[in-house]
């Protein structure tokens, strides 16, 4: 069944544009509303932009994940969202349909790919490409009612140059300004996600010191696709359409930009488990599904027989409900991308809940809110006090493992590696931090401690 995706009357939508922007709505009645709320069904035009410029030759010959990708998004897409609002189009110099007014087949397009990959288009307009040029053309056909997602190895294109650092600055400036543009222009408050992907490649890979320098390169090359749109209708569309492994061939990591503020998420210190000492719950604090204080602490004591031995610092677990959280397991668990406001504790580690691991008294207490992870504090000292942490919102640590400033070789790029990759992700982000200067976390926690 196709679901819709639900706006208040109050959402004040952008007047359509561009390439066949579909805009179908109607009003219904909320259901189980004495009032009879009405809302506003929204369907969104899907808009799916395949970059077909001569460095991106490689990843459509023969059998490839690539394709994978492309025919597993679209299924997908055909089940969440209505088959005739689903566009695709070539991208180079221009948006280009790959057959003009025709409908595509969406159960054949991705196999059939190379028969449409230069239909109609003259060489000079799909030979060579500017990263932030696409961004242009593809924010420019986005509005509230659009999803735009672009297919493209997302490098930049500097080429002949020597001066790589300078110009990658240069074009991470102008991604920032595109975005910036938007906003300022239009008023539309976008959500992107940045996918990586990885795909066979066998074709000419061009460095940035020009086309000269050009050399063939037959293995596995990550390419990238971006997901952009209103906040809450990326939101559903995140939520539908599982950007993962098993799902989508070739998915590697996902990185979610957003305008979301930071969640209200349910958390609780676990009385009796993962912990070093022993306290009981502030009942001010406290009710019957969570803690949120402890009071009456007693440290852990080392050594055993006839000696005391020394105090412990204090350690104790916080179960927390991570699943509205847009990110991936990999950056929940990373302890860097945490921050201790009070700087009282340290946090040693992130683990997924594990109900055989939990004792029978805390889980009755969590088991009804389902919480996914597990923080571990450790007080840095013997003396304690209220402790308060947050999960920041910053660029995941695969961005910085795939980027590479140097492709003039094969050996270059071994390891998954994007030229100029950091520069693109940070100019995307840092048009969200200029827009949104304190939205900075994904979660805030504060725990009560009287000893």
């Amino acid at each position: 069944m196709r679901k819709v995706i639900l706006f208040t009357l109050v959402v004040i939508l952008v007047s359509s544009c561009g390439h066949a922007n579909r805009r179908d709505t109607e009003k219904v009645p909320q259901k189980n509303d004495s009032t009879s709320t009405v809302l506003l069904v929204v369907k969104p035009t899907v808009n799916v932009y395949i970059e077909n410029s001569g460095s991106m030759d490689g990843y459509v010959t023969g059998r490839t994940e690539f394709k994978g990708a492309i025919r597993d998004l679209l299924v997908l897409l055909k089940y969440h969202y209505d088959e005739d609002s689903i566009n695709v189009f070539f991208i180079n110099q221009q948006i280009n349909n790959h057959k003009s007014n025709t409908k595509i087949d969406i159960a054949s397009f991705a196999t059939n790919i190379e028969m449409k990959w230069r239909d109609g288009q003259a060489k000079k307009l799909w030979q060579s490409t500017n990263l932030n040029q696409i961004f242009n053309m593809i924010l420019g056909e986005t509005d509230n009612k659009t999803i735009s997602i672009l297919f493209s190895d997302c490098i930049y294109s500097i080429h002949g140059s020597t001066d790589a650092i300078g110009l990658l600055n240069d074009e991470k400036s102008l991604t920032k300004d595109a975005f910036l543009s938007k906003w300022r222009n239009d008023n539309v408050p976008l959500a992107t996600t940045i996918v990586k992907m990885n795909s066979k490649f066998d074709g000419m890979y061009y460095p940035f010191t020009g086309d000269n320098n050009r050399f063939h390169f037959s293995g596995n090359r990550p390419y990238y696709f971006c997901v952009i749109a209103n906040q809450e209708i990326l939101t559903d569309f995140n939520k539908n359409i599982k950007l993962e492994a098993g799902k989508i061939e070739g998915f590697e990591n996902k990185y979610v930009l957003s305008s979301e503020d930071a969640k209200s998420s349910y958390y609780s210190v676990l009385q009796s488990t993962y912990n070093k000492g022993r306290f009981k719950p502030d009942r001010k604090v406290s009710k019957k599904d969570y803690i949120r204080g402890i009071e009456g602490v007693n440290l852990q004591t080392s050594g055993g027989g006839c000696s005391r031995g020394k105090e412990e610092p204090l350690s104790f677990a916080v179960a927390v409900d991570f699943s509205n959280i847009q990110a991936e397991d990999d950056y929940l668990k990373n302890p860097a991308n945490y921050t201790v406001i009070t700087n009282n504790f340290t946090i040693d580690s992130i683990i997924s809940v594990d109900k055989s691991k939990i004792k029978p008294n805390d889980w009755n207490r969590i088991a009804a809110s389902n919480p996914t992870h597990i923080i571990i504090l450790t007080a840095k000292t013997k003396a304690v006090s209220d402790v308060s942490f947050v999960l920041k919102k910053q660029m995941p640590q695969w961005v910085t493992n795939s980027n590479t400033e140097d492709d003039t070789d094969c050996s270059k790029l071994e390891g998954g590696k994007t030229f100029g990759l950091y520069y693109w992700v940070t100019g995307i982000a840092e048009a969200y931090e200029t827009i949104y200067p304190n939205n900075k976390n994904f979660f805030e926690c504060s725990i009560s401690i009287n000893k």
